[in-house]
């Protein structure tokens, strides 16, 4: 069960924690599935369940300084995803975003808008970020419409290999100061 000291933020639908070892299954699990992978345009993941586990409990003891893993909880404490930001540049405030909302029950419910806008808040108030980018595979319309609705705007486009991904980006005065935000109706956390 989620306990205070492990809150990092509190959204409308989600609270945003820390990372935990209870948490090592429900990555696994969402790490092997084939079409959380496909959205991330990877292979599912194929190592055992205790190599997986080996690799998580370092990474809680160790964190990498440049890339930062919250799980994801619903309401009543039950963990539904993970939120990330990596390849951090302290110099400059900014950092890449990742999501996954691991738990396809909670697929088109506005969960994913929510992780997004509490954790961007989170990056925009406490961890001093001032760029949040991303980068989605073009096919992802729902993950781009949510990302929109968030406060992202859509930058570029690239090319990795054979598939095409949109680059979007957020920045802090877009996000804190709404009007800036294109029909500025996004909720404030």
């Amino acid at each position: 069960m989620t306990t205070v000291d492990d809150v990092v933020a509190q959204g409308v639908l989600i609270r945003l924690r820390r990372k935990r070892s209870a948490d090592a299954q429900d990555d696994f699990e969402w790490r092997c599935d084939p079409e959380l992978a496909r959205f991330d345009a990877a292979a599912p993941l194929r190592a055992t369940f205790r190599d997986f586990l080996t690799t998580f409990e370092d990474e809680l003891r160790i964190p990498s300084p440049f890339r930062r893993v919250l799980a994801v909880d619903d309401d009543s404490g039950h963990h539904i995803g993970n939120v990330m930001y990596y390849n951090i540049d302290e110099r400059k405030g900014e950092a890449e975003l990742g999501i996954t909302i691991g738990d396809k029950r909670y697929w088109n419910q506005g969960y994913g808008t929510d992780i997004v806008q509490t954790f961007l808040h989170f990056l925009f108030t406490q961890a001093n970020m001032r760029r949040i980018y991303l980068n989605t595979l073009d096919w992802n319309v729902r993950a781009q419409r949510a990302f929109g609705k968030a406060g992202f705007r859509r930058s570029g486009v690239s090319r990795r290999g054979v598939h095409a991904f949109v680059t979007m980006e957020c920045r802090r005065e877009w996000f804190l100061i709404p009007e800036h935000v294109e029909g500025g109706d996004r909720e404030r956390h």
